[in-house]
């Protein structure tokens, strides 16, 4: 099963009380210079490819979804994408929706939606491609319970969602009866593990990380909870730092700690590839490619955050050819870009596509 199980939606929804029927994103909420840089290049990006259909210079969540399923018809090396949904954050403790700091919300309810109309279309085309829901349920919601049952026993989710320190959400915290709901139902989380700078929040977080360690919210050790309530999780980006220059590198101390993890032939914690294609990430490959045993890794692109295939030079960047590189600089689909672009420099994808099932509620 070659699939692509880390794979954003994007839309322009204006009214947060209208998420069943439309993607919530709140761009004005963007008080950061390089957060505000980074929307307007992915949508740049994305209208540069085709998404924006009809010509406004901005991308909805149906011009979106009909360019994700295109690219995933046309691609040569994906057969399936999770869509991955985006609860709000919820204050810990008034368990109240924090709509002041909320810049995206995709809920469950829209997705799964989405998702049935995309494979409907799909089938009645003849194509044997399909797509599956990532949910995602905040566990500091007052009815966590009610949407978690929804998501497990009247969706396909294939995996749930969480970034932390976007959506305050304390891994350590008195989750056990969710992480026990999450592991009797087979369905891992997908966590995001590392400085996230793709949203005010998380540049909060990382300006309060930077002053104590202590209050990062996405740093890996606390994966050991839900883990050691019978979870299966997924580590996102393999946790590589995204700025080799300003960030700390704890790659290969996460390796040591999913090593302690994974024994007796067991994965209890897998990581994924997605955004490692990004050209801030290139000094981290080398590592990455060494040490992670292909068993332990999952296929994710983190599309569309930029696919960045010109950064990847031949004779500079790990193991890249002339011949590789000139090949990977003509592909349109970026899908195809970021399978590519690993291959090249040394990623086993026949057996990370081969871990899939192992992982996924599939």
């Amino acid at each position: 099963m070659r699939i692509d199980m880390h794979c954003h939606v994007v839309g322009n929804g204006t009214d947060i009380n209208k998420v069943d029927n439309d993607v919530y994103f709140n761009k004005k909420n963007s008080p950061h210079w390089f957060t505000r840089i980074l929307y307007a290049m992915i949508e740049h990006g994305l209208g540069n490819a085709g998404a924006d259909t009809n010509g406004d210079k901005v991308v909805s969540s149906d011009e979106y979804f009909e360019f994700i399923s295109k690219i995933l018809v046309e691609s040569r090396e994906i057969d399936n994408i999770v869509l991955l949904a985006m609860d709000a954050p919820y204050d810990p403790n008034t368990h109240e929706r924090m709509d002041s700091i909320t810049t995206l919300y995709v809920s469950n309810r829209f997705l799964d939606k989405k998702v049935k109309l995309l494979n409907e279309e799909l089938k009645k085309k003849g194509v044997d491609k399909r797509f599956y829901l990532g949910a995602s349920v905040n566990p500091n919601r007052e009815d966590w319970k009610k949407e978690l049952y929804y998501v497990i026993n009247e969706t396909d989710a294939v995996l749930m969602k969480w970034i932390p320190s976007i959506q305050h959400i304390y891994i350590m915290g008195n989750h056990n009866e969710y992480y026990e709901m999450l592991a009797n139902a087979g369905l891992p989380l997908l966590c995001h593990i590392g400085l996230e700078y793709s949203f005010p929040e998380g540049m909060r977080n990382i300006e309060e990380s930077r002053k104590d360690p202590n209050l990062d919210l996405d740093r890996f050790g606390l994966l050991i909870k839900p883990i050691s309530c019978g979870v299966k999780v997924i580590a996102a980006h393999c946790a590589s730092p995204v700025f080799p220059a300003i960030d700390r590198d704890e790659t290969l101390k996460f390796y040591e700690f999913m090593k302690a993890i994974n024994t007796g032939g067991e994965v209890k914690i897998w990581a994924d590839t997605s955004a490692l294609s990004l050209s801030t990430r290139i000094p981290f490959l080398p590592e990455i490619v060494k040490n992670f045993p292909a068993t332990w890794l999952l296929n994710g692109s983190d599309f569309p955050i930029p696919i960045d295939s010109w950064a990847h030079l031949p004779l500079v960047t790990h193991d890249m050819t002339v011949k590789e590189f000139i090949e990977v600089c003509k592909l349109k689909n970026p899908l195809d870009k970021d399978i590519r672009i690993k291959a090249a420099h040394g990623f086993k994808n026949g057996v990370i596509f081969g871990n899939t099932k192992k992982a996924l509620r599939i």
